[in-house]
């Protein structure tokens, strides 16, 4: 589920501020056990998707920080694992390709795309399901 808030940044009731800090330990909590996996981008990328909505309600605009962090590490396991000659399944391929064209679509909130930071990593995503 893509992050669709209507609520401005920082406008966030108190119960959903509880709601979204245990949403976000559960999905740090899979994310730990994901790393300690061999990689899986369709799984691994569910997790990231899972993961901006709660990071952005519980930590605001480090929340975006801290997620592009993510799938800079998400990044680099794709990379040694590309490098040590196990490449991307097709469907894997198509599930980066579909992941980071449906994340440079988002504007605007707590979660927004267009910021130059977020189309870089975005993009290289993007270049890594060419390997």
């Amino acid at each position: 589920m893509m992050f669709s808030s209507s609520r401005p940044m920082g406008h966030y009731s108190s119960p959903q501020m509880k709601m979204a800090s245990m949403n976000l330990a559960n999905v740090q909590m899979n994310l730990e056990r994901q790393k300690r996996m061999p990689v899986n981008a369709e799984a691994y990328l569910d997790i990231l998707n899972r993961l901006l909505e709660p990071l952005a309600i519980v930590k605001g605009p480090m929340g975006l920080r801290t997620w592009l962090a993510e799938v800079q590490y998400f990044m680099g396991l794709m990379k040694q694992r590309s490098f040590s000659g196990r490449p991307l399944t097709p469907r894997e391929r198509q599930v980066l390709v579909w992941y980071s064209a449906r994340w440079r679509e988002l504007r605007g909130g707590p979660c927004d795309m267009g910021r130059p930071e977020a189309q870089i990593v975005l993009i290289a995503l993007g270049e890594l399901s060419r390997f």
